[in-house]
């Protein structure tokens, strides 16, 4: 029921942000639980393959399509109260009227939505929250299709209640975290205690101000969704920046292998002398340093001569710093740094 490492206390479920809600048990639940796993279709009613993708049978019933018409009537305004909601479990636990499905196998997975579920995945699926080049927004709420191909026929519901039919990019990303949610409260669903969408709705609009204006919350949650998603656009271009990049620096490296292995060699050449050098300087100031406390010379020699070796010291590591400077600037324009051929050379040489 829950994917936390950590021990969970009893009737109660951990949500997507780590949140624990407390939980009333049901007096009586009927049937055994069982876990609504993907699986093939096997009732002739979604496409096999070869075919097309296409919609899931819907269920006809009045009172069915009353319920989802209360729903995407309400999905805004839901939305907006997205942090009232995911602290009562009744409420999380209220069950949405729609039957989402995917060709091949079937509704498994997608039964017996609810409110909270809705809510975790349009927190965890930016791309749900959609806005047209009107600004209209709109949420998708229906999802449909085909797992292999990704064409689907799903459904968006606008500020208005007004729903229409839509194909969205990625439906991958689409239906697979709806699942993935879905399934996790799944014996959540079988045993607690849930209210009906309309009570839901009738205790939200007695808590609320008659002058609140919930369009703000809508703005904000819409602006963070947004920036989620630019978030994971960045992250996706960096990840392939970074893969690109990588097989450059290689192939470069490789091509200029002899220059660069020359050039390396010489700087560390250099470097270790002036290293050699920097470490016998050291030894002088620490025997001049004995020598000042045996009394074999007096202070105002002592920060004289040690004046000098300090500066021999600065001189000499300015020189490494410079030599490794003409390194890097020789690379630089070609985007290779001093610690990619480093890297590149204590690879080379098993280091």
């Amino acid at each position: 029921m829950t994917h936390s490492n950590t021990e969970q206390p009893k009737n109660s479920i951990t949500l997507m942000n780590g949140a624990v809600l407390e939980c009333i048990p049901k007096e009586s639940h009927q049937g055994d639980f069982v876990p609504d796993k993907m699986k093939l279709d096997a009732t002739g009613t979604y496409l096999s393959l070869g075919n097309k993708p296409c919609k899931p049978q819907p269920r006809t019933s009045e009172e069915f399509e009353r319920q989802k018409k209360l729903f995407t009537d309400n999905a805004f305004y839901l939305l907006a109260h997205q942090e009232r909601i995911m602290r009562d479990s009744r409420m999380f636990l209220a069950p949405v009227a729609v039957q989402n499905g995917l060709a091949y196998t079937g509704t498994s997975g997608f039964n017996a939505p609810t409110l909270g579920i809705y809510l975790e995945w349009w927190n965890e699926c930016s791309m749900a929250l959609r806005v047209d080049k009107e600004n209209r927004r709109s949420l998708v709420f229906h999802l449909a299709g085909s797992p292999l191909s990704g064409a689907n026929h799903c459904a968006e519901v606008y500020e208005d209640g007004r729903t229409e039919p839509v194909q969205v990019s990625s439906f991958i990303s689409h239906w697979r975290p709806f699942t993935a949610i879905n399934t996790r409260y799944d014996e959540a669903k079988h045993i607690y205690q849930a209210y009906t969408l309309e009570q839901v709705l009738d205790i939200l609009h007695a808590e609320d101000d008659e002058s609140w204006d919930y369009s703000s919350e809508i703005k904000e949650r819409f602006m963070l969704s947004e920036i989620n998603e630019l978030k994971k656009k960045v992250e996706r271009l960096t990840k392939e920046s970074d893969k690109w990049y990588s097989m450059y620096k290689d192939t470069y490296m490789k091509y200029k292998d002899a220059e660069i292995s020359e050039a390396f060699s010489t700087f560390q050449s250099f470097r270790e002398e002036c290293e050699a050098q920097i470490n016998a300087i050291k030894m002088r100031k620490r025997a001049l340093k004995a020598e000042l406390k045996s009394g074999g010379m007096d202070n105002i020699a002592y920060q004289h001569t040690l004046t000098l070796l300090n500066k021999q010291i600065r001189e000499l590591e300015f020189r490494v710093s410079t030599k490794k400077y003409e390194l890097i600037n020789k690379y630089l324009s070609e985007g290779i740094s001093y610690d990619t051929i480093e890297s590149y050379m204590n690879k080379k040489n098993n280091i």
